[in-house]
């Protein structure tokens, strides 16, 4: 099947657009929820940047926010 013959309707977009919008909204609210140390403010699941420092270089996570314009 080539990309040329998926055919989506307006409901299925629009249900798309509504579920990428809930991932990255849930990504940005998780970001820093990884294996946290006493009195630290959270750490990336991804990288283990801290939320303090931020996220590492080539973190994925990060990209993904970054492209939503979301971190």
């Amino acid at each position: 099947m080539a990309d040329s013959d998926v055919q989506l309707s307006r409901a299925e977009i629009i249900e798309l657009v509504s579920q990428n919008a809930e991932m990255r909204r849930l990504l940005a609210e998780h970001q820093w929820s990884g294996l946290t140390p006493i009195k630290s403010g959270g750490v990336c699941p991804e990288c283990c940047g801290s939320h303090r420092h931020g996220h590492r270089p080539a973190c994925a996570i990060d990209a993904v926010l970054r492209a939503a314009d979301l971190s």
